[in-house]
């Protein structure tokens, strides 16, 4: 029995430099989920996020560099 493994989408927590947010995207969505003066709030916004939509997601550092995959 051979699975496939097809690429789920993916959340993703980036800085916004115009808006000085942090924001919390989908792939391939083009509008943004949710919006935060600080990462803490966003992360646990998306930890929640993550767990009941069964989703990994993606945190970027403030200069758009990786950070961590969950």
């Amino acid at each position: 029995m051979e699975e496939t493994k097809a690429k789920k989408a993916l959340y993703r927590v980036v800085y916004d430099k115009e808006d000085r947010l942090w924001k919390i995207t989908k792939d391939g969505a083009k509008r943004t989920i949710a919006s935060f003066a600080t990462k803490d709030e966003a992360l646990k916004r998306v930890k929640e996020l993550s767990e009941s939509n069964e989703l990994n997601f993606v945190v970027h550092k403030k200069d758009g560099k990786f950070q961590k995959k969950k």
